[in-house]
Protein backbone atom coordinates (compact mmCIF):
# COMPACT_ATOMS: atom_id res chain seq x y z
CA UNK A 1 0.00 0.00 0.00
CA UNK A 2 3.14 2.33 0.05
CA UNK A 3 2.88 5.23 -2.67
CA UNK A 4 6.52 6.97 -3.53
CA UNK A 5 6.93 10.77 -4.09
CA UNK A 6 7.78 11.86 -8.01
CA UNK A 7 10.94 13.36 -7.31
CA UNK A 8 11.66 16.35 -8.39
CA UNK A 9 13.77 16.95 -11.40
CA UNK A 10 16.85 18.17 -9.55
CA UNK A 11 16.45 14.69 -7.64
CA UNK A 12 16.44 12.74 -10.93
CA UNK A 13 19.08 13.93 -12.25
CA UNK A 14 21.32 12.24 -8.87
CA UNK A 15 19.94 9.11 -10.41
CA UNK A 16 20.47 7.39 -6.95
CA UNK A 17 21.24 7.26 -3.74
CA UNK A 18 24.36 5.41 -4.33
CA UNK A 19 25.39 7.27 -7.08
CA UNK A 20 29.18 9.13 -5.88
CA UNK A 21 28.71 12.66 -4.76
CA UNK A 22 29.72 15.48 -5.80
CA UNK A 23 31.74 16.16 -3.33
CA UNK A 24 34.42 14.45 -5.17
CA UNK A 25 35.11 17.05 -7.45
CA UNK A 26 37.53 19.66 -7.09
CA UNK A 27 35.94 23.22 -6.93
CA UNK A 28 37.52 25.64 -9.43
CA UNK A 29 39.82 28.23 -7.42
CA UNK A 30 38.85 31.69 -6.14
CA UNK A 31 35.24 30.82 -6.71
CA UNK A 32 34.05 29.37 -3.34
CA UNK A 33 36.06 29.43 -0.10
CA UNK A 34 38.35 25.60 0.49
CA UNK A 35 36.04 23.21 2.09
CA UNK A 36 37.44 19.88 2.16
CA UNK A 37 34.15 17.92 1.84
CA UNK A 38 34.05 15.36 4.84
CA UNK A 39 31.11 12.60 5.76
CA UNK A 40 27.79 13.49 6.69
CA UNK A 41 26.84 12.95 9.97
CA UNK A 42 23.39 13.20 12.08
CA UNK A 43 22.85 13.51 15.78
CA UNK A 44 19.70 12.05 16.42
CA UNK A 45 17.64 13.73 19.34
CA UNK A 46 14.46 11.63 20.04
CA UNK A 47 13.67 8.82 22.15
CA UNK A 48 12.16 5.90 19.56
CA UNK A 49 8.73 4.41 20.19
CA UNK A 50 10.40 1.93 22.47
CA UNK A 51 11.04 4.27 24.78
CA UNK A 52 14.63 3.40 24.89
CA UNK A 53 17.88 5.13 22.29
CA UNK A 54 17.96 4.44 18.71
CA UNK A 55 19.95 1.21 18.52
CA UNK A 56 23.04 0.14 16.46
CA UNK A 57 22.00 -0.57 12.88
CA UNK A 58 18.82 1.61 12.63
CA UNK A 59 19.13 3.03 9.55
CA UNK A 60 17.46 6.42 7.97
CA UNK A 61 16.94 7.69 4.49
CA UNK A 62 18.61 11.21 4.06
CA UNK A 63 17.82 13.83 1.28
CA UNK A 64 19.93 16.70 1.01
CA UNK A 65 18.58 19.76 -0.90
CA UNK A 66 21.60 22.28 -1.49
CA UNK A 67 21.06 26.44 -1.82
CA UNK A 68 18.13 26.47 0.90
CA UNK A 69 19.61 30.42 1.63
CA UNK A 70 18.14 31.29 -1.41
CA UNK A 71 21.56 32.78 -2.47
CA UNK A 72 22.29 29.53 -4.52
CA UNK A 73 19.24 27.87 -6.82
CA UNK A 74 18.17 24.66 -5.10
CA UNK A 75 19.27 21.46 -6.35
CA UNK A 76 19.52 17.71 -5.09
CA UNK A 77 22.76 16.75 -3.54
CA UNK A 78 21.57 13.66 -2.19
CA UNK A 79 18.26 11.33 -2.57
CA UNK A 80 16.97 8.93 0.21
CA UNK A 81 20.42 8.15 0.44
CA UNK A 82 20.69 5.06 3.88
CA UNK A 83 22.64 6.10 6.94
CA UNK A 84 22.80 3.87 9.77
CA UNK A 85 22.93 4.33 13.59
CA UNK A 86 26.35 3.33 15.22
CA UNK A 87 25.13 3.88 18.83
CA UNK A 88 26.32 7.61 18.66
CA UNK A 89 25.39 9.16 15.04
CA UNK A 90 24.06 8.20 11.69
CA UNK A 91 26.63 8.03 9.20
CA UNK A 92 26.88 6.93 5.31
CA UNK A 93 29.87 7.21 3.07
CA UNK A 94 27.96 10.63 1.97
CA UNK A 95 30.23 13.52 1.34
CA UNK A 96 29.52 17.44 2.04
CA UNK A 97 29.71 19.17 -1.53
CA UNK A 98 32.98 21.29 -1.71
CA UNK A 99 31.03 24.50 -1.39
CA UNK A 100 31.38 25.41 2.17
CA UNK A 101 29.70 28.51 2.28
CA UNK A 102 26.09 26.96 0.26
CA UNK A 103 23.38 25.91 3.22
CA UNK A 104 21.43 23.07 2.59
CA UNK A 105 18.48 21.44 3.75
CA UNK A 106 18.47 18.14 5.17
CA UNK A 107 15.53 15.85 5.18
CA UNK A 108 15.71 12.33 6.99
CA UNK A 109 12.74 9.84 8.29
CA UNK A 110 13.24 6.14 9.89
CA UNK A 111 12.20 3.59 9.24
CA UNK A 112 14.72 3.59 6.13
CA UNK A 113 12.63 1.91 2.74
CA UNK A 114 14.73 1.15 0.05
CA UNK A 115 12.29 1.70 -2.59
CA UNK A 116 12.38 5.68 -2.44
CA UNK A 117 11.34 8.34 0.17
CA UNK A 118 7.45 7.32 0.98
CA UNK A 119 5.04 9.72 0.18
CA UNK A 120 2.53 6.95 2.25
CA UNK A 121 3.00 4.71 5.35
CA UNK A 122 0.74 1.93 6.62
CA UNK A 123 1.00 1.00 10.22
CA UNK A 124 0.69 -2.72 10.70
CA UNK A 125 -2.71 -3.89 12.11
CA UNK A 126 -1.23 -6.97 14.05
CA UNK A 127 1.04 -4.91 16.48
CA UNK A 128 0.76 -7.82 18.94
CA UNK A 129 4.18 -8.44 18.66
CA UNK A 130 5.30 -4.85 18.76
CA UNK A 131 5.00 -1.10 17.97
CA UNK A 132 8.38 -0.47 16.63
CA UNK A 133 7.65 -1.06 13.39
CA UNK A 134 4.80 1.20 12.96
CA UNK A 135 6.13 4.35 14.52
CA UNK A 136 7.28 6.18 11.83
CA UNK A 137 9.45 9.53 12.78
CA UNK A 138 11.23 12.25 10.95
CA UNK A 139 13.26 15.56 11.05
CA UNK A 140 13.97 18.31 8.88
CA UNK A 141 15.97 20.86 9.25
CA UNK A 142 17.29 23.96 7.01
CA UNK A 143 20.38 26.74 7.03
CA UNK A 144 22.47 23.68 7.30
CA UNK A 145 26.13 24.74 6.60
CA UNK A 146 28.62 21.71 5.29
CA UNK A 147 30.89 20.60 8.73
CA UNK A 148 32.85 18.17 9.87
CA UNK A 149 30.72 17.89 12.90
CA UNK A 150 27.09 15.86 12.97
CA UNK A 151 24.02 17.69 12.64
CA UNK A 152 21.81 17.42 15.26
CA UNK A 153 18.17 17.09 13.79
CA UNK A 154 15.34 16.41 16.54
CA UNK A 155 13.30 13.19 15.54
CA UNK A 156 9.34 13.83 15.92
CA UNK A 157 6.74 11.24 16.02
CA UNK A 158 4.55 11.63 12.78
CA UNK A 159 1.69 9.24 14.03
CA UNK A 160 -0.22 9.06 16.91
CA UNK A 161 0.15 6.90 20.06
CA UNK A 162 -3.19 4.77 22.14
CA UNK A 163 -2.64 3.50 25.38
CA UNK A 164 -4.84 1.56 26.83
CA UNK A 165 -5.39 1.38 30.49
CA UNK A 166 -7.41 -1.73 31.74
CA UNK A 167 -9.37 -1.62 35.22
CA UNK A 168 -10.65 -5.38 35.38
CA UNK A 169 -13.56 -5.77 37.74
CA UNK A 170 -14.36 -9.35 36.29
CA UNK A 171 -11.30 -10.80 37.47
CA UNK A 172 -10.63 -11.97 33.60
CA UNK A 173 -8.09 -13.40 32.41
CA UNK A 174 -7.90 -10.38 29.46
CA UNK A 175 -6.53 -12.19 26.23
CA UNK A 176 -6.54 -9.60 23.78
CA UNK A 177 -6.92 -5.96 22.83
CA UNK A 178 -8.57 -4.63 19.43
CA UNK A 179 -9.19 -1.10 18.19
CA UNK A 180 -11.72 -1.41 15.53
CA UNK A 181 -12.65 1.16 12.84
CA UNK A 182 -8.74 2.97 12.34
CA UNK A 183 -7.51 3.94 8.68
CA UNK A 184 -3.98 2.65 8.77
CA UNK A 185 -2.47 4.65 6.02
CA UNK A 186 -1.38 7.92 6.25
CA UNK A 187 -0.19 9.90 3.69
CA UNK A 188 2.77 11.98 3.97
CA UNK A 189 3.81 15.51 2.82
CA UNK A 190 7.43 16.44 1.72
CA UNK A 191 8.33 17.68 5.12
CA UNK A 192 6.91 14.36 6.48
CA UNK A 193 3.22 15.94 7.70
CA UNK A 194 0.94 12.89 8.28
CA UNK A 195 -2.62 13.04 7.79
CA UNK A 196 -4.97 10.49 7.42
CA UNK A 197 -4.87 8.64 3.34
CA UNK A 198 -8.15 9.74 1.53
CA UNK A 199 -7.57 6.34 -0.32
CA UNK A 200 -7.46 3.39 2.36
CA UNK A 201 -10.46 2.32 4.32
CA UNK A 202 -10.91 1.84 8.06
CA UNK A 203 -9.47 -0.93 9.66
CA UNK A 204 -8.54 -3.33 13.09
CA UNK A 205 -5.66 -2.56 14.55
CA UNK A 206 -4.27 -5.57 17.44
CA UNK A 207 -2.72 -3.31 19.64
CA UNK A 208 0.73 -4.45 21.89
CA UNK A 209 0.79 -6.23 25.31
CA UNK A 210 2.59 -3.63 27.62
CA UNK A 211 1.55 -5.58 30.95
CA UNK A 212 -1.56 -6.83 32.30
CA UNK A 213 -3.25 -4.06 33.22
CA UNK A 214 -1.59 -1.84 29.94
CA UNK A 215 -1.71 -2.14 25.69
CA UNK A 216 -0.89 0.23 23.46
CA UNK A 217 -0.51 0.92 19.63
CA UNK A 218 0.57 3.08 16.36
CA UNK A 219 -2.22 4.70 14.51
CA UNK A 220 -2.11 7.85 12.00
CA UNK A 221 -3.24 10.89 12.80
CA UNK A 222 -7.29 10.90 12.33
CA UNK A 223 -10.76 12.00 13.11
CA UNK A 224 -12.24 8.86 13.98
CA UNK A 225 -14.49 6.49 16.39
CA UNK A 226 -12.24 3.93 17.57
CA UNK A 227 -14.64 0.88 19.21
CA UNK A 228 -12.55 -0.79 21.62
CA UNK A 229 -12.57 -4.56 21.92
CA UNK A 230 -11.76 -6.72 24.88
CA UNK A 231 -11.20 -10.44 24.58
CA UNK A 232 -11.41 -11.89 28.06
CA UNK A 233 -12.96 -15.60 29.08
CA UNK A 234 -13.97 -16.40 25.51
CA UNK A 235 -15.80 -13.23 25.19
CA UNK A 236 -15.82 -10.26 22.84
CA UNK A 237 -16.67 -7.28 25.28
CA UNK A 238 -16.64 -3.88 23.12
CA UNK A 239 -18.12 -0.40 23.34
CA UNK A 240 -17.91 2.47 21.15
CA UNK A 241 -15.68 5.88 22.08
CA UNK A 242 -17.36 9.26 20.35
CA UNK A 243 -15.53 10.57 17.84
CA UNK A 244 -12.38 11.99 18.93
CA UNK A 245 -9.73 13.97 16.84
CA UNK A 246 -6.38 12.29 17.19
CA UNK A 247 -3.04 14.72 16.77
CA UNK A 248 0.60 13.99 15.06
CA UNK A 249 3.01 13.17 17.95
CA UNK A 250 0.51 13.06 20.42
CA UNK A 251 -0.08 10.36 23.13
CA UNK A 252 -3.61 9.35 24.01
CA UNK A 253 -5.17 7.11 27.01
CA UNK A 254 -8.06 5.20 26.84
CA UNK A 255 -9.29 4.00 30.03
CA UNK A 256 -11.01 0.95 29.92
CA UNK A 257 -13.31 -0.39 33.03
CA UNK A 258 -13.66 -4.37 32.62
CA UNK A 259 -17.20 -6.20 34.08
CA UNK A 260 -18.70 -9.13 34.32
CA UNK A 261 -21.30 -8.45 30.86
CA UNK A 262 -19.43 -5.24 29.44
CA UNK A 263 -17.13 -2.53 29.14
CA UNK A 264 -17.37 1.04 30.04
CA UNK A 265 -14.67 3.56 28.13
CA UNK A 266 -13.59 7.24 28.12
CA UNK A 267 -11.25 8.82 26.13
CA UNK A 268 -8.59 10.97 28.32
CA UNK A 269 -9.38 14.45 27.49
CA UNK A 270 -5.82 14.82 28.75
CA UNK A 271 -3.17 14.50 25.82
CA UNK A 272 0.25 13.22 26.88
CA UNK A 273 3.44 14.45 24.98
CA UNK A 274 4.69 11.61 23.03
CA UNK A 275 7.87 13.43 21.33
CA UNK A 276 10.00 16.49 22.26
CA UNK A 277 7.52 18.41 19.46
CA UNK A 278 4.46 18.14 20.64
CA UNK A 279 3.06 19.44 23.55
CA UNK A 280 0.34 18.97 26.42
CA UNK A 281 -3.13 21.17 25.31
CA UNK A 282 -6.36 20.23 26.84
CA UNK A 283 -9.47 22.00 26.83
CA UNK A 284 -8.39 24.56 29.56
CA UNK A 285 -6.01 27.49 30.99
CA UNK A 286 -3.84 25.88 33.16
CA UNK A 287 -1.92 24.51 30.01
CA UNK A 288 1.13 26.29 28.23
CA UNK A 289 0.36 27.62 24.70
CA UNK A 290 1.88 25.40 22.05
CA UNK A 291 3.66 29.05 21.16
CA UNK A 292 5.54 29.42 24.39
CA UNK A 293 9.49 29.65 24.08
CA UNK A 294 11.64 27.40 25.27
CA UNK A 295 15.55 26.50 24.42
CA UNK A 296 17.39 23.84 26.12
CA UNK A 297 21.31 24.61 26.84
CA UNK A 298 21.87 21.02 28.53
CA UNK A 299 25.74 21.73 27.90
CA UNK A 300 25.59 24.72 29.81
CA UNK A 301 23.18 23.58 32.22
CA UNK A 302 20.06 25.38 32.02
CA UNK A 303 16.97 26.21 29.78
CA UNK A 304 15.22 29.51 28.86
CA UNK A 305 11.14 29.15 29.33
CA UNK A 306 8.66 31.57 28.46
CA UNK A 307 11.35 34.16 28.96
CA UNK A 308 13.06 32.86 32.52
CA UNK A 309 16.11 31.10 32.48
CA UNK A 310 15.86 27.90 35.26
CA UNK A 311 19.98 25.95 36.19
CA UNK A 312 19.18 22.62 35.29
CA UNK A 313 21.20 19.54 36.49
CA UNK A 314 22.63 15.98 35.11
CA UNK A 315 22.42 13.87 38.71
CA UNK A 316 23.57 10.29 39.23
CA UNK A 317 20.16 8.94 38.72
CA UNK A 318 21.20 9.74 34.98
CA UNK A 319 18.59 11.88 35.12
CA UNK A 320 17.91 15.82 33.93
CA UNK A 321 16.11 18.00 36.94
CA UNK A 322 15.64 21.06 37.30
CA UNK A 323 17.78 22.66 40.04
CA UNK A 324 15.64 25.72 41.25
CA UNK A 325 11.36 25.89 41.30
CA UNK A 326 9.22 26.54 38.17
CA UNK A 327 7.72 30.22 38.12
CA UNK A 328 5.90 29.59 35.17
CA UNK A 329 1.99 30.79 35.19
CA UNK A 330 -0.54 29.15 33.25
CA UNK A 331 -2.12 31.71 30.78
CA UNK A 332 -5.69 32.76 32.50
CA UNK A 333 -4.33 32.12 35.85
CA UNK A 334 -3.39 34.90 38.61
CA UNK A 335 -1.37 33.43 41.33
CA UNK A 336 -3.15 34.03 44.93
CA UNK A 337 -2.39 35.49 47.79
CA UNK A 338 -5.58 34.50 50.18
CA UNK A 339 -5.72 31.77 51.92
CA UNK A 340 -9.89 31.45 50.85
CA UNK A 341 -8.69 30.89 47.37
CA UNK A 342 -8.91 27.26 47.40
CA UNK A 343 -9.17 26.65 43.50
CA UNK A 344 -7.07 29.18 42.60
CA UNK A 345 -4.49 26.53 40.93
CA UNK A 346 -1.43 29.06 41.61
CA UNK A 347 -0.51 30.96 44.31
CA UNK A 348 2.30 33.08 45.42
CA UNK A 349 5.27 32.08 47.25
CA UNK A 350 5.93 32.22 51.04
CA UNK A 351 8.30 32.92 53.36
CA UNK A 352 8.48 33.85 57.37
CA UNK A 353 8.39 37.39 58.34
CA UNK A 354 10.59 39.62 59.04
CA UNK A 355 9.96 38.70 63.47
CA UNK A 356 10.23 35.62 61.96
CA UNK A 357 6.92 34.63 63.86
CA UNK A 358 4.12 33.87 61.23
CA UNK A 359 4.30 33.39 57.61
CA UNK A 360 3.36 35.58 54.84
CA UNK A 361 2.73 35.66 51.27
CA UNK A 362 5.45 37.50 49.20
CA UNK A 363 5.21 39.25 45.34
CA UNK A 364 8.55 40.23 44.96
CA UNK A 365 9.97 39.33 41.89
CA UNK A 366 13.67 38.24 43.17
CA UNK A 367 11.75 35.96 46.08
CA UNK A 368 9.46 34.71 43.04
CA UNK A 369 12.54 33.92 41.04
CA UNK A 370 14.43 31.93 43.79
CA UNK A 371 11.31 30.16 45.38
CA UNK A 372 8.50 29.69 42.52
CA UNK A 373 5.27 29.54 42.61
CA UNK A 374 3.25 26.90 44.62
CA UNK A 375 1.21 25.05 42.07
CA UNK A 376 -2.56 22.50 43.07
CA UNK A 377 -1.55 19.48 41.41
CA UNK A 378 -4.36 19.78 38.90
CA UNK A 379 -2.79 22.65 37.89
CA UNK A 380 0.50 21.42 37.58
CA UNK A 381 -0.72 18.19 35.87
CA UNK A 382 -2.04 20.85 32.50
CA UNK A 383 -5.67 20.84 34.49
CA UNK A 384 -8.31 23.39 35.60
CA UNK A 385 -9.06 22.50 39.74
CA UNK A 386 -11.92 20.56 39.86
CA UNK A 387 -11.37 18.58 36.39
CA UNK A 388 -10.15 15.41 37.51
CA UNK A 389 -13.46 13.44 38.55
CA UNK A 390 -11.92 9.60 38.58
CA UNK A 391 -9.35 7.70 39.81
CA UNK A 392 -8.77 6.37 35.76
CA UNK A 393 -8.08 10.18 35.22
CA UNK A 394 -5.83 10.72 38.15
CA UNK A 395 -3.86 7.35 36.84
CA UNK A 396 -3.91 8.39 33.26
CA UNK A 397 -1.42 11.26 34.35
CA UNK A 398 1.25 9.87 35.42
CA UNK A 399 4.50 10.94 33.71
CA UNK A 400 2.82 14.27 32.33
CA UNK A 401 3.82 17.08 30.75
CA UNK A 402 1.55 19.15 32.38
CA UNK A 403 2.97 22.52 33.39
CA UNK A 404 6.29 21.77 32.06
CA UNK A 405 8.02 22.70 29.04
CA UNK A 406 8.46 20.26 26.12
CA UNK A 407 10.27 17.38 26.37
CA UNK A 408 9.95 17.50 30.43
CA UNK A 409 7.14 16.17 32.76
CA UNK A 410 6.30 16.46 36.19
CA UNK A 411 8.40 13.45 38.33
CA UNK A 412 6.89 10.33 39.19
CA UNK A 413 7.30 7.96 41.66
CA UNK A 414 9.61 5.95 40.12
CA UNK A 415 11.83 9.11 39.31
CA UNK A 416 11.60 9.97 43.18
CA UNK A 417 12.60 6.75 44.45
CA UNK A 418 15.19 6.45 42.09
CA UNK A 419 16.43 9.59 42.90
CA UNK A 420 16.03 9.48 46.98
CA UNK A 421 15.40 5.54 46.96
CA UNK A 422 12.72 6.42 50.32
CA UNK A 423 9.05 7.12 50.31
CA UNK A 424 6.40 6.39 52.51
CA UNK A 425 4.50 2.70 52.50
CA UNK A 426 3.43 1.36 50.91
CA UNK A 427 6.46 1.84 48.52
CA UNK A 428 9.15 0.27 48.73
CA UNK A 429 12.97 1.60 49.36
CA UNK A 430 15.35 1.86 46.73
CA UNK A 431 18.24 1.66 48.45
CA UNK A 432 20.67 2.11 45.42
CA UNK A 433 19.46 5.74 44.81
CA UNK A 434 22.26 7.76 44.64
CA UNK A 435 21.11 10.16 47.57
CA UNK A 436 19.57 7.59 49.81
CA UNK A 437 21.99 8.18 52.79
CA UNK A 438 20.93 4.80 54.13
CA UNK A 439 17.91 5.90 56.68
CA UNK A 440 16.33 9.00 54.21
CA UNK A 441 16.58 11.07 51.08
CA UNK A 442 19.85 13.26 51.91
CA UNK A 443 18.94 16.93 51.10
CA UNK A 444 22.84 17.73 51.89
CA UNK A 445 23.78 15.06 49.27
CA UNK A 446 21.22 16.46 46.80
CA UNK A 447 22.42 19.32 47.00
CA UNK A 448 26.60 19.03 46.92
CA UNK A 449 25.30 17.78 43.46
CA UNK A 450 23.89 20.82 42.45
CA UNK A 451 20.44 20.71 43.18
CA UNK A 452 19.49 23.73 45.53
CA UNK A 453 16.86 22.06 47.68
CA UNK A 454 15.66 24.02 50.29
CA UNK A 455 11.85 23.70 52.06
CA UNK A 456 9.78 26.71 50.39
CA UNK A 457 6.49 25.91 52.51
CA UNK A 458 3.27 24.95 50.98
CA UNK A 459 -0.50 26.08 51.05
CA UNK A 460 -2.02 23.20 52.95
CA UNK A 461 -5.84 22.43 51.77
CA UNK A 462 -6.97 19.34 53.08
CA UNK A 463 -9.82 18.29 50.32
CA UNK A 464 -12.25 19.80 47.67
CA UNK A 465 -14.91 20.60 50.49
CA UNK A 466 -12.10 22.50 52.60
CA UNK A 467 -12.85 26.75 52.17
CA UNK A 468 -9.47 27.69 53.40
CA UNK A 469 -6.03 26.43 53.54
CA UNK A 470 -3.33 27.28 56.25
CA UNK A 471 0.37 27.88 56.15
CA UNK A 472 2.64 24.65 56.02
CA UNK A 473 5.71 24.50 56.57
CA UNK A 474 6.94 27.18 60.13
CA UNK A 475 7.57 24.89 62.93
CA UNK A 476 8.72 26.27 66.48
CA UNK A 477 11.86 26.85 67.71
CA UNK A 478 13.59 27.44 64.08
CA UNK A 479 14.32 29.99 61.84
CA UNK A 480 13.35 29.34 58.37
CA UNK A 481 10.17 27.38 56.55
CA UNK A 482 11.04 23.54 57.55
CA UNK A 483 8.92 21.16 55.50
CA UNK A 484 7.52 21.45 52.19
CA UNK A 485 4.90 18.99 49.65
CA UNK A 486 6.53 19.11 45.95
CA UNK A 487 4.23 18.02 43.36
CA UNK A 488 4.10 14.57 41.18
CA UNK A 489 2.63 13.09 38.72
CA UNK A 490 1.79 9.08 40.03
CA UNK A 491 -1.60 8.49 41.53
CA UNK A 492 -0.96 7.87 45.14
CA UNK A 493 -4.84 7.22 46.58
CA UNK A 494 -8.65 8.60 46.85
CA UNK A 495 -11.44 9.20 49.77
CA UNK A 496 -14.65 9.78 48.89
CA UNK A 497 -17.14 11.69 50.33
CA UNK A 498 -19.02 8.65 51.72
CA UNK A 499 -16.51 6.08 52.93
CA UNK A 500 -15.74 3.54 50.12
CA UNK A 501 -18.60 4.86 48.02
CA UNK A 502 -17.36 5.60 44.59
CA UNK A 503 -20.69 6.67 43.70
CA UNK A 504 -21.02 9.27 46.42
CA UNK A 505 -18.29 10.93 44.42
CA UNK A 506 -14.37 12.34 45.28
CA UNK A 507 -13.33 13.89 48.31
CA UNK A 508 -9.66 14.13 47.92
CA UNK A 509 -6.92 12.46 45.89
CA UNK A 510 -3.51 12.05 46.56
CA UNK A 511 0.05 12.00 44.49
CA UNK A 512 3.34 10.91 45.15
CA UNK A 513 5.47 13.72 45.49
CA UNK A 514 8.29 14.85 47.42
CA UNK A 515 8.66 16.73 50.67
CA UNK A 516 11.73 18.29 52.23
CA UNK A 517 12.16 18.17 55.75
CA UNK A 518 14.89 20.74 57.39
CA UNK A 519 13.40 20.37 60.89
CA UNK A 520 17.15 18.87 62.47
CA UNK A 521 19.74 20.80 64.24
CA UNK A 522 22.68 19.71 61.76
CA UNK A 523 22.05 20.31 57.76
CA UNK A 524 23.67 17.05 56.63
CA UNK A 525 20.55 15.60 58.44
CA UNK A 526 17.84 17.19 56.13
CA UNK A 527 15.74 14.49 55.35
CA UNK A 528 13.78 14.51 51.40
CA UNK A 529 11.45 11.23 50.86
CA UNK A 530 8.78 10.64 48.87
CA UNK A 531 5.34 11.49 50.26
CA UNK A 532 1.32 11.57 49.49
CA UNK A 533 0.33 15.27 48.62
CA UNK A 534 -3.20 15.80 48.67
CA UNK A 535 -4.63 17.06 45.30
CA UNK A 536 -5.57 20.61 46.89
CA UNK A 537 -2.33 20.94 48.29
CA UNK A 538 -0.41 23.96 46.58
CA UNK A 539 3.30 22.76 46.50
CA UNK A 540 6.70 23.61 44.24
CA UNK A 541 7.21 21.97 40.67
CA UNK A 542 10.42 20.46 39.75
CA UNK A 543 10.38 19.10 36.24
CA UNK A 544 12.31 16.25 34.98
CA UNK A 545 13.95 15.67 31.40
CA UNK A 546 12.44 12.72 29.40
CA UNK A 547 14.46 9.99 29.23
Amino acid sequence: MKKFFAIATGLLILAACDKEPQSQVTPTPGTAPEFTPTAIRIAPVMTKVTETAFENGDAIGLTVTRGADGAVAPSAWASNKKLTFNGLEFSSDLLWYPEGTDEATLAAYYPYIAEGVPATFTVATDQADGIQDSDFIAAVKSGVLPTANAVTMPFKHKLSRLVVAITNNAGYTIDGLTLKGIIPTAALAEDFTATVSPDDQPADITAFRVDDETFTAIVPPQTVAITAEVSAAGKALSQKLAESTLAAGKKYTINVIVNQEDIEIVLSGDIEDWTDGGSLQPDNSGTPAPEIQFEENLDENYFTYDNVRYNVVKLDDGKWWMAQNLAFVPAGITPATELSAVTAGVFAPIQLNAEGSAVEFVVSADVIAAKGYLYQSETALGLKVGDITSVAQAQALEGAQGICPTGWHIPTIADITGLVGKAVSPIETNASAPYYDGSNGSIAMLNAAGFNLQADGAISIASNVATVGTFMGKLSGYDHLCSSMMIGSSYAGVTYNTTGDETSGIKNLQFWGLMPMTNKTSEDQYTCNGTKVSYRIAGPVRCVRDE
